[in-house]
């Protein structure tokens, strides 16, 4: 039977939370759900990130020596640093030619920039699915502004390039009021909307996808450095435009040359170099012209 390995992200890695499983399993319907578990329960942060890369060896040696056609049927889901975990093995085992049937980053804690996310395509039958969430309040501003690795997280950011074989698909904003979460925080509704790196919020929407809903349309605005999205003044004495579609704006400074992207609501979604920038808003046309490709389940 194909089955499916899990891996939780940060202080959930030792066992599965109450409900994780049947969550999972709900996900993917008929498959063996079988919880993974690291040395990821250490309270300093870039300790548990460290544990992670390291743990990716073991997993990456261990579905190596996996029969082929074993290989072949196996899923792999991480969320958070589960998620980095997922990128790292994928990126071990394209290296030494070898594919999973399918993989799920979930909210991946891991620098959109970092080159595993370019290489784990390769080790992946059908497409690599991304579930991110711009507005992951963890990953948009606690990661990319104190997670040590001054870095925007790919789990709430995509990557500025299109990667091979990998698909992002972005998170209705109202998820967090659709799944219950048995915890006494999750009963008021501004703490759940706060705490939405829940990992439940992302299983529950990459269930649907995999079952075949219609991406909720949402646009992604890639980063290329950590910054919190404000209204902004849009004047022309300041900044030149780029390049615009649907009420959005690529930018230029006067000053020192630096881009920025603004959205439809004046407010800044994104900043950076030109370069960066300019591949950013072309990601963003493609959103907006329903692009991004697909993947088969």
């Amino acid at each position: 039977m194909a089955a499916v390995w899990y891996f939780p992200g940060w202080m959930r890695a030792q066992k599965p939370a109450r409900g994780l499983l049947a969550a999972v399993e709900r996900a993917f319907p008929g498959k063996t759900v079988s919880f993974k578990a690291w040395d990821g329960d250490s309270i300093v942060w870039p300790l548990a990130v460290d544990s992670a890369d390291k743990e990716s060896w073991r997993f990456a040696f261990e579905i190596a020596a996996m029969p082929p056609e074993e290989r072949a049927s196996l899923t792999l889901a991480g969320h958070s640093l589960g998620g980095r975990i997922v990128a790292r093995i994928l990126a071990r085992l394209a290296s030494r030619g070898m594919k999973v049937r399918q993989a799920l980053l979930l909210g991946a804690a891991i620098p959109a920039k970092d080159p595993d996310l370019a290489a784990m395509g390769a080790a992946s039958e059908l497409p690599v699915l991304a579930v991110c969430n711009p507005g992951d309040v963890t990953l948009r501003y606690v990661y990319a502004l104190a997670g040590g690795e001054n870095a925007v997280a790919f789990g709430a950011n995509g990557t500025l390039a299109p990667c091979a074989n990998v698909v992002e698909r972005v998170v209705p904003p109202g998820i967090a009021g659709e799944v219950d979460i048995d915890r006494p925080w999750a009963k008021v509704k501004l703490l759940k909307s706060i705490a939405n790196h829940h990992e439940k919020f992302y299983i529950e929407y990459a269930g649907r996808l995999l079952a075949g809903e219609e991406p909720s349309g949402e646009v992604m605005t890639p980063q290329d450095w950590p910054a919190i999205e404000t209204r902004v003044s849009d004047r022309r004495a300041f900044w030149s435009v780029l390049d615009s579609a649907a009420g959005w704006k690529l930018e230029r400074t006067r000053i020192s040359g630096h881009c920025r992207i603004i959205d439809p609501s004046k407010k800044r979604a994104a900043c950076g170099r030109e370069k960066e920038m300019r591949a950013a808003f072309a990601k963003v046309k493609r959103q907006l012209s329903g692009g991004g490709g697909d993947f088969v389940v």
